[in-house]
């Protein structure tokens, strides 16, 4: 049977931070309650899928999870294991933020949660106020431990770069900090303001004045060298993990493997389809209520789409795109249809390539959507 991701978002927060364009709302407990139901509505519904595949990694994300009751976790989880197969060694991942981990850790581990992925984002506190997150560096921290206390060793750390007022030193301190907790797993974005969030409007009225492009790129250079300096080995352009921690799920988007999303404004891929629910909770709750979402229809893809898209996606990574895998997947000879393009790119050193893969030197990591427009 072919293995099958699930995604469950849950759209609640305290407070929406000034860069999110996540879809979320604000908090309360009786929209918790309709919402759950809708969410194990809407995962009875895939039931047709679950003679097909078997589940081999679960990710809860949001908004912030770990403000809702742990019991509803439960039922998500318990739900999803009674329609389908779920792999023993299942990756069980749940976003939350530092504020947030408190006495739920111990239900979350017998709930079966096995990795947490923690909204750190600096470790600087004029920073994390200036892009509107609830916690403080101590609380980040603390949070850290405290999960550690209770037997979670496979930790995600959010890191963001490339915000208004942010340093080299800032990002070399926030990574050194998180090193010395041992963290096995840093996720290191920059920060791109999307039009309507409040920190975009805040950008286009010279409120707030982003980092030039040549710092941005030194903060990510520092970041990353600090990283892999300490074993911590860049498995995605923006990824990095101790050897075996690398995030199950989040590998599936990259090898373009199929996934199902559940929530509003959550993306699913099936077979050559794309499709996504409707980004509003009070419409999800009432379609919910009868195990009917109206699903969006991004795309059914193409061959070449399909192409395209794994070729994009495989050179993300920096184990690169590997020519037995295009072959059994497409039936083509990768080096003889690219030929042209893999000379092109040799010689202006934005990829390598042996007999077995092609992948993307650091230069051409830094401009990864050039490379790939190539293709």
């Amino acid at each position: 049977m072919k293995k099958l991701g699930i995604y469950v978002h849950i759209p609640f927060c305290t407070k929406k931070c000034g860069y999110c364009d996540f879809y979320s709302v604000k908090w309360n407990e009786i929209q918790e309650n309709m919402y759950i139901q809708s969410v194990i509505n809407e995962i009875k519904s895939h039931s047709a899928l679950s003679n097909k595949f078997t589940v081999d990694s679960i990710y809860i994300g949001g908004g912030t999870p770990s403000i809702i009751n742990p019991k509803h976790i439960a039922d998500i989880i318990n739900t999803i294991k009674s329609i389908f197969t779920v792999e023993n060694d299942c990756e069980i991942s749940m976003e939350a933020n530092p504020n947030s981990l408190n006495e739920n850790l111990h239900a979350y581990g017998e709930i079966g949660i096995n990795r947490l992925s923690i909204g750190i984002q600096s470790l600087n506190d004029d920073i994390l106020k200036k892009i509107g997150r609830i916690h403080n560096s101590k609380e980040a921290l603390e949070a850290i431990d405290r999960a550690k206390s209770f037997g979670f060793e496979n930790i995600n750390a959010d890191v963001m770069f490339n915000i208004p007022g942010q340093n080299i030193d800032d990002i070399n301190d926030t990574i050194n900090q998180l090193i010395e907790k041992d963290i096995k797993h840093i996720s290191f974005y920059s920060l791109k303001l999307e039009k309507e969030t409040p920190m975009y409007i805040l950008e286009e009225n010279k409120e707030i004045i982003m980092p030039e492009e040549d710092c941005e790129r030194e903060m990510y250079y520092s970041g990353r060298n600090i990283m892999e300096k300490h074993k911590l080995i860049q498995y995605e352009i923006s990824n990095f993990a101790l050897k075996g921690y690398e995030c199950r799920h989040n590998l599936k988007y990259w090898n373009q493997e199929e996934y199902i999303g559940i929530g509003p404004s959550a993306h699913s891929f099936l077979g050559n389809m794309r499709f996504s629910n409707p980004s509003d909770i009070t419409e999800y709750i009432l379609s919910g209520e009868d195990e009917i979402v109206e699903r969006d229809i991004q795309e059914f893809m193409n061959r070449d789409d399909m192409i395209f898209e794994y070729i994009m996606l495989r050179l993300r990574l920096t184990e690169g795109l590997k020519f037995a895998d295009f072959k059994n997947k497409f039936s083509i000879d990768f080096k003889e249809k690219y030929d042209g393009q893999i000379d092109y790119l040799t010689k202006n050193e934005l990829v390598e390539s042996d007999d077995e893969a092609i992948r993307l030197t650091k230069r051409g990591m830094d401009i990864s959507n050039y490379v790939f427009e190539q293709f």
